[in-house]
């Protein structure tokens, strides 16, 4: 029966792959695992999964050395055993066609669809061309490397930090696609108002949730799985969903509303619906406002902080005593939140008062003019937010009585990827923390492993609060993000980074500064690139630029399962082992994202080997320690991965010892849960958890530190990049968005009216891919084609009448700069009537991924990578465009 199995799954890989591919596909081969030399195997192991970033738990069924079968595993609290459609289908990727051998390239043109004219070499002579690259390099000048990667478990065991720090590059941390679209506001955003990476609405309390640019709870985001499941329950408690975007996606289709809203306005919608809830309805939560953010404090003319001349502390208005104080002062009686007081003859506002009066302006009249939502709509959403909140309300938990707000607005990707990212970010989130929807039940969570340590070493790290009253938000240890402001320096990094003082990455930088290094006083130039798990050119915008800036690099090599976009490029590719050949370390929770909401356990699942890797193939993650030791940096490699994950005796590298990737996750394991939870612990049981405490899931009620309603540190930190950045001779650098309270500003595109180039062109994500790799599954492509608008371009039926476009007519999108892609139309109610909608990172055209190939659209075309385009508070880059539609005769 087994073998039955595999012969099923190899004929699926072969026979939709077109003889013609197979001409230039002769270095990836079906591997059929030789089963007649492993008998009597039969069983489950433990172990999680890799199709996306979610790591649910699974157990995988293995017959004589061959998967046949993988399914939830029902004891993880990561997926709570089940299992979505690309964790079933993983068992096509471990068997579908793959790099089998080390390649070189011999054409040294490089370009896209050009040819690398591959020979096969042996380990040995890739390695030691690898080496020689290395140690030129690292000997020249380190900077010169750029490490390139999103193998997740790698990132988080913060591998590529301590490749950064050992080799001397400071252009070890860019992750690419992820950082292109992940979060760049949103990320930021979150550190201020909860004090980490990563937030989520507290699906088990909620009673009114608005997903703005998201479809979180709808199998899509960190955690999917076990969050559908949350929404489930949520939707059966009676919790209302509305969900504001421009095209009815799964999550809009399965909502009690949806609010069709054109591309980059929604700063628009929050900052009018604020105005109604402060200037019209009165509903705000002023207790908290007083308590927990600086709403009291006192700012000046100039925009600061009035401070106390003996302590520098901010000031607040006493109301009962008439008089102004420090913030922390204990016999403080009545903090004011309105009006006007005169300190040592300066006049100065709560910043409250300042935010009344600012989204003052916003009225919702003018929003639905910018916005296409009605005037009528905003005002009821508005009003049934602020009610929902239920403002002053109590509930107990586990003993705990705590706030209780059960209504909370969220976002992500929809909301970020535009020019004005921070301002937008900061417009939603100030819709939960007017309503104090934060970090208590109901609201939005700080989802992170906030107090991981105390829950695994017992030791006390918390958000905590500086000088000033607010809240300092580094994860245990980084330096902060967000709030204080990092110093701005002239950056050594491709990325910019210092010019970024309150962004936690800046990646979308980096093709700009390395077509043209010396703009930006980079004294030096790349010259190695090493890339894996990330495809730069379909996952990053405008891939003909991408091609340019790849072909800056001397020399490039990478870790690949398949021969793709990027890997096209290579000068050398090494044959990488799939998720379910190989070892990482306990992360799958990670401690700063897909912890998951709520109550519930903290939990640490073990990826391990199910079956050996095919002959040649092999773990990037074990040959990187032997390409350091080679080069000359396992020393300082070792050193780092001390220090970082701050592992002591008896549990600590020895710098004079060599170890393997196996010892190395061995050594942390004990380190981090103690001796008896070895590797060979993990190995049989699959993971470690612990139930949440009450404190580490509503953290608000428990900490003194506060949230920013007003960012006043913004200010200096725009002076400083305007100063810095004109040092060097970038006078044009905008720092504008810099401001402490949030506005709605046009992204470019919107002010350019056009009657060709009339549709905004948006991107949205699909239930069954995961970024631009699960599409070359043979099975998860096959469910795209039962999907009538997956691989399609949504266009609005009467928009479609308009321009006599029918249903499954070819259509091109082109933007005005020329860019432009082709594909089958769908006509549809489901999309904006100023939208046309795209859907997945798709239009693959490397003959290494033949499933992928011409399936679909690639948007990441039709977006342009240039200084003008990216946010400079949170370094987004702006994924509004907007399209002239023709049909392709």
């Amino acid at each position: 029966m087994h073998q039955v199995t595999i012969n099923c799954i190899r004929m699926s890989c072969m026979n939709i792959i077109p003889d013609d591919y197979l001409l230039g596909w002769n270095h990836m081969k079906t591997y059929e695992p030789k089963s007649e030399t492993i008998k009597d195997d039969d069983v489950w192991i433990p172990t999680s999964c890799a199709m996306c970033y979610t790591h649910c738990g699974i157990k995988v069924h293995r017959v004589n050395g061959v998967v046949v079968n993988i399914e939830g595993d029902p004891d993880s609290p990561q997926g709570l055993g089940r299992l979505c459609a690309k964790g079933a289908a993983s068992i096509m990727s471990q068997y579908n066609p793959r790099l089998k051998v080390p390649l070189k390239r011999t054409n040294p043109e490089r370009g896209i669809g050009v040819d690398p004219q591959w020979v096969e070499i042996t380990w040995e002579e890739a390695l030691d061309t690898i080496v020689q690259k290395l140690k030129k390099v690292r000997e020249e000048d380190p900077r010169k490397f750029v490490l390139s990667q999103f193998d997740l478990e790698a990132h988080f065991f913060a591998l590529q930090v301590a490749t950064g720090a050992a080799f001397g590059t400071p252009n070890a941390d860019f992750i690419g696609p992820a950082d292109y679209f992940c979060g760049n506001g949103f990320h930021p955003s979150a550190y201020l108002a909860v004090g980490s990476f990563h937030m989520e609405p507290d699906l088990e309390y909620c009673r009114y949730l608005m997903l703005i640019g998201s479809q979180y709870g709808f199998m899509i985001g960190e955690d999917a799985v076990r969050q559908s499941g949350h929404m489930a329950d949520a939707r059966m408690r009676g919790m209302k969903v509305v969900v504001v975007d421009p095209v009815l996606t799964p999550a809009a289709n399965k909502a009690n509303e949806w609010l069709p809203i054109r591309p980059g306005t929604d700063a628009a919608l929050a900052l009018a619906m604020i105005n109604v809830l402060l200037n019209e309805l009165i509903i705000y939560d002023a207790e908290f406002i007083k308590k927990d953010t600086n709403g009291p404090y006192l700012i000046g003319p100039d925009g600061h902080y009035l401070r106390d001349k003996a302590t520098s502390k901010p000031l607040i208005w006493d109301s009962e005593e008439g008089k102004a104080k420090t913030y922390d002062s204990p016999d403080t009686k009545g903090f004011a939140l309105e009006g006007r007081y005169e300190v040592d003859g300066i006049s100065a506002s709560p910043a409250f008062q300042l935010l009344k009066e600012h989204v003052g302006k916003y009225t919702c009249e003018d929003a639905s003019k910018i916005t296409t939502i009605p005037a009528e709509t905003i005002r009821r959403i508005a009003k049934e937010f602020g009610e929902a909140a239920r403002i002053g309300s109590k509930i107990v938990i586990e003993g705990k009585e705590l706030p209780y707000r059960p209504a909370c607005a969220y976002f992500r990707k929809g909301v970020v990827a535009h020019k004005h990212s921070m301002l937008s970010s900061y417009a939603i989130q100030l819709l939960n923390v007017i309503v104090g929807s934060v970090d208590v039940p109901g609201g939005i969570l700080n989802v992170s492993a906030t107090l991981l340590l105390n829950s695994v070493t017992s030791s006390s790290w918390m958000p905590r609060e500086d000088a000033d009253g607010m809240m300092v938000t580094g994860m245990l240890g980084p330096p902060p993000i967000a709030y204080p402001a990092r110093e701005v320096k002239r950056p050594e990094a491709l990325s910019l980074f210092e010019l970024f003082p309150v962004a936690p990455y800046s990646d979308t930088l980096v093709p700009i500064t390395v077509m043209n290094p010396e703009k930006f006083r980079i004294p030096y130039k790349p010259e190695v690139l090493l890339h894996c798990h990330s495809n730069l050119m379909m996952g990053t915008v405008d891939p003909k630029q991408v091609a340019e800036w790849l072909k800056k690099f001397s020399f490039i090599f990478s870790f690949a399962q398949e021969i793709d976009e990027t890997v096209e490029f290579d000068d050398i590719v090494l044959p990488e082992a799939n998720y379910l050949e190989r070892l990482s370390p306990p992360l799958a929770n990670w401690f700063n994202e897909t912890a998951g909401e709520g109550l519930g356990d903290w939990c640490w699942q073990l990826r391990q080997p199910v079956v050996e890797p095919p002959p040649g193939i092999r773990s990037w993650l074990e040959v990187w320690l032997e390409i350091a030791d080679r080069a000359g940096f396992r020393r300082d490699l070792y050193h780092m991965i001390n220090v970082l994950h701050n592992l002591k005796e008896p549990y600590k590298l020895d710098l004079d010892k060599k170890y393997s990737w196996e010892e190395i996750i061995d050594i942390w394991a004990k380190s981090t849960f103690g001796p008896e939870h070895d590797l060979a612990w993990f190995k049989e049981h699959g993971f470690i958890s612990f139930p949440k405490k009450v404190e580490e899931t509503y953290q608000r009620p428990f900490i003194k530190a506060r949230i920013p309603i007003y960012l006043e540190h913004f200010l200096k930190a725009g002076q400083d990049v305007k100063r810095v950045t004109e040092e060097m001779g970038i006078p044009d650098w905008d720092v504008s968005d810099y401001q402490p309270l949030p506005d709605w500003k046009p992204c470019p595109p919107y002010e350019r009216k056009s009657q060709d180039y009339d549709l905004y062109a948006v991107n949205y994500k699909l239930l069954a891919h995961t970024w631009s790799r699960t599409i070359d599954n043979v099975w998860l492509s096959e469910m795209g084609d039962y999907d009538p608008y997956a691989y399609y371009i949504l266009i609005n039926s009467q928009t479609a009448k308009r321009k006599g476009i029918r249903d499954g007519d070819l259509i091109c999108l082109q933007t005005e700069r020329g860019d432009r892609v082709e594909g089958e139309a769908k006509v549809t109610e489901c999309v904006h009537p100023e939208v046309v909608g795209i859907g997945g990172t798709f239009g693959h055209w490397a003959k290494g991924l033949p499933v992928a190939k011409g399936k679909g659209v690639h948007f990441n075309t039709l977006i342009p990578i240039n200084l003008e385009c990216i946010d400079k508070v949170s370094a987004a880059v702006d994924c509004c465009v907007k399209v002239k539609v023709s049909k392709v005769s």
